[in-house]
């Protein structure tokens, strides 16, 4: 049906961190000075060149100091590389953001923005020596608008804007360490460790302003900040378009605009080089701001949702670029998708996608979903959709499902092996490890193609697919195309959890319980039960919000002795702090009269009296009342003795000042 593109190529320039162990920095220089060169006369090469620098610089950042001196040897090696300096400013805007973290500022640490500033600088001083090197380096004060948009102006650098002058004395960081406590010190050198950054750096700024910049002074306006280094990367390149995307990112509410000021923009001279489709893909971004992160949920209200669609499709109608029509009606699937509405999301799907292939993993997987559950008997659309995305070489998901259908000569495709295999190996190396497997496993599944779910969930897992072993897990738990056994899917879930998955972790805690409470043979019904504490405790220490609560409920089953043992402290830990699950778990421990290590009848019903003040309503507390204490009439009547000879203020909870 189709001819097997190449698959594309993850570098867009280069393979920066490859050339630089391989000490070959003429040809990143060549490969980078072209690019330059190309971007002034060409828009696929603009945006190729502006797009490069943080997807070709990311391996060579993510590897920290070792990277930095990798860069840095290239400098050593080429002293009038401008390239070599703007990958260091890149590498600096990474690890700026690094120490921010992905949240808004309000979630980072005082020694995170600390660290953050720290990079800022630098990165303002390295674009500036790259700029020095190449006038032409319109990227350099691209760079810069971000960074001091994100991360603040140095007072150096300000200066430098007004006067022309750099500092007299390099800059030091100056983070005040003789002040800090000593844990706090080790803790602030170890974070600036991680990137290469020295508490007694010196900021390599340039003496005097590379003559390639404007004069801050526009008309009677004083530029400065954002708005200045904006100025200046459109003064080197005044007819690009692919930054001024990013400009108009930050001229949002968000960072302190409004879409007033968005729309003035684009009219304005400085935009006045672009076309009509140009300018409009500059003023989707205001949709986008509006809409795009700002999903429809079931319980909004109607009359809201329909207002919402109707500006969407309005924009839709509107939109100059193809892809642009395609974002718009792809969020209106979303939003009938989540509102039950399956046939309406279906047809905006379907119209998106005859504007634009479908370039998203969950898209495609939707569109499986969709499109298997509502016209399972004419999936003649889906196999196109799949086509036209997998031709596009965008989409791994596609991939994945292109070479499965021409393999089994599902959905029209002619049966061919060759072709099969050479599609799965292509979404493979384009995307390794891709979360799409699971995507369009899971979304086969819920279609009604069970064997096919759990074909390709396992062709995933075979291929380090993300979230496949979990998947596999739900399938052998759930029965999908293959009997329902939890015993199976314990290996599953424990990869999983292996791999740092909270949700792994935690189903294989309920695996291993449910598992070893019908075991037979005493020790495997042992050892399942202390597996099942580990998972528990396991996803607990991942974040997962009911781990702790699980880890308790299975200290409280165990049923070995001396597993019992091993475990009774870490009950005890969480009873004293007032949670009303290990209150009943110490109750429980406490209870059996066979263990004659712990057995304490009064301290029992004293721990299960602080669990029913503290969670009367929960189901675990009330099994330990009814299985521990009233299991039968002469239980029942040692427990009512026992708990009137417990006087109210030895009552273990929260308000107690013995707890």
């Amino acid at each position: 049906m189709t001819t097997l593109p190449p698959a594309p190529s993850p570098w867009k320039v280069c393979d920066v961190d490859a050339l630089l162990r391989a000490g070959d920095h003429a040809t990143l220089d060549r490969l980078f000075d072209e690019a330059l060169a190309a971007s002034f006369h060409d828009r696929a090469a603009e945006e190729r060149y502006y797009g490069a620098l943080p997807a070709d610089m990311l391996r060579c950042a993510e590897a920290g100091a070792e990277g930095l001196a990798l860069l840095r040897a290239w400098q050593a090696a080429s002293p009038r590389s401008a390239h070599a300096w703007l990958c260091e400013a890149h590498y600096w805007f990474h690890w700026a953001y690094e120490y921010r973290g992905a949240g808004w500022s309000s979630t980072v640490t005082e020694l995170g923005w600390t660290c953050a500033h720290a990079c800022g600088a630098h990165t303002a001083a390295c674009a500036l020596q790259a700029l020095e090197r190449e006038p032409t380096l319109w990227s350099a004060p691209a760079l810069l608008m971000q960074s001091v948009a994100a991360f603040e102006e140095p007072e150096w650098l300000s200066e430098l804007v007004r006067s022309g002058r750099g500092p007299t004395d390099a800059p030091r960081h100056d983070p005040a360490l003789e002040g800090m406590p000593p844990e706090t010190r080790d803790e602030l050198l170890a974070m600036f460790a991680r990137s290469g950054l020295r508490a007694d750096d010196r900021v390599a700024c340039p003496p005097d302003a590379p003559a390639a910049l404007p004069p801050p002074m526009e008309g009677k306006k004083m530029l400065s900040g954002k708005q200045y280094w904006m100025h200046a990367a459109m003064h080197i390149h005044p007819r690009q378009f692919f930054f001024l995307r990013n400009c108009i990112w930050f001229m949002q509410p968000r960072w302190g605009g409004s879409h007033d000021r968005v729309r003035a923009f684009i009219a304005s001279p400085a935009c006045a080089h672009l076309d009509d489709i140009e300018k409009d893909r500059l003023r989707h971004e205001i949709w986008r701001d509006d809409y795009l992160e700002n999903e429809v949920d079931g319980d909004d209200d109607a009359e809201d949702v329909r207002r919402w669609i109707a500006a969407t499709r309005q924009r839709a109608s509107e939109a100059l670029f193809p892809s642009h029509r395609w974002e718009a009606l792809y969020w209106i699937a979303n939003s009938h998708y989540r509102r039950e509405e399956r046939p309406q999301a279906l047809a905006a799907l379907k119209e998106g996608e005859s504007h634009w292939h479908l370039n998203d993993n969950q898209a495609m997987a939707l569109a499986v979903l969709l499109a298997c559950q509502i016209e399972p008997h004419d999936l003649s659309w889906l196999g196109q959709a799949v086509v036209r995305s997998a031709n596009a070489g965008d989409c791994t998901a596609a991939m994945i499902l292109h070479g499965y259908f021409s393999l089994h000569g599902l959905l029209g495709f002619v049966p061919d092996e060759r072709a099969g295999n050479a599609w799965l190996d292509a979404a493979r190396a384009h995307a390794p490890g891709s979360l799409a497997w699971n995507k369009v496993a899971s979304a086969l599944r819920w279609g009604g193609r069970e064997a096919d779910a759990f074909a390709l969930a396992t062709m995933g897992f075979e291929a380090g697919g993300d979230s496949c072993e979990y998947l596999l897990g739900l399938f052998h738990e759930d029965g999908v195309h293959v009997p329902a056994d939890l015993k199976q899917a314990i290996p599953y879930y424990r990869k999983t959890a292996e791999a740092g998955g909270n949700m792994g972790a935690y189903m294989l805690g309920y695996a291993c319980y449910h598992t070893g409470k019908a075991a037979k043979d005493d020790a495997e019904r042992a050892r399942l039960l202390r597996d099942a504490v580990e998972a528990a405790r396991m996803a607990h220490e991942m974040g997962h919000t009911e781990g702790l609560e699980s880890m308790l409920m299975f200290i409280g089953d165990l049923e070995d002795i001396p597993t019992r043992h091993d475990y009774i402290e870490l009950a005890r830990e969480h009873a004293n702090q007032g949670n009303a699950l290990a209150m009943a778990a110490m109750s429980a421990l406490l209870a059996d009269s066979q263990d004659k290590k712990l057995y304490d009848y009064r301290e029992s019903v004293r721990w299960i009296m602080g669990a029913q003040a503290a969670g009367p309503d929960l189901d675990f507390v009330q099994n330990v009342t009814k299985n521990s204490h009233q299991d039968g009439f002469v239980a029942n009547a040692l427990y009512k003795l026992t708990r009137r000879q417990i006087k109210a203020h030895e009552i273990p909870g929260a308000d107690n000042a013995m707890v």
